[in-house]
């Protein structure tokens, strides 16, 4: 019994941070002030404190991020 509750809580936090991933399509920098695409290699060494998620590009230009000249988003 012990082992499957600790499976459905590791399944559940599996598929909350899947969720979280798709509904942001892209990811700020807060330290820089750029954005990126989650797949970017600039996004992968990001540090986890500067990160922001943004739904649309439009909502990371309005809030006064750039974006990247890399993944080019």
């Amino acid at each position: 019994m012990r082992k499957f509750l600790i499976s459905v809580i590791t399944f559940a936090a599996i598929v909350t941070t899947f969720a979280t991933v798709l509904s942001a399509a892209y990811v700020g920098n807060s330290n820089t002030g750029k954005f990126h695409y989650y797949d970017c290699y600039f996004a992968g060494k990001m540090n986890p404190n500067n990160r922001i998620s943004f739904s649309t590009r439009d909502e990371a230009i309005n809030r006064g991020y750039t974006p990247c000249k890399r993944c080019k988003p």
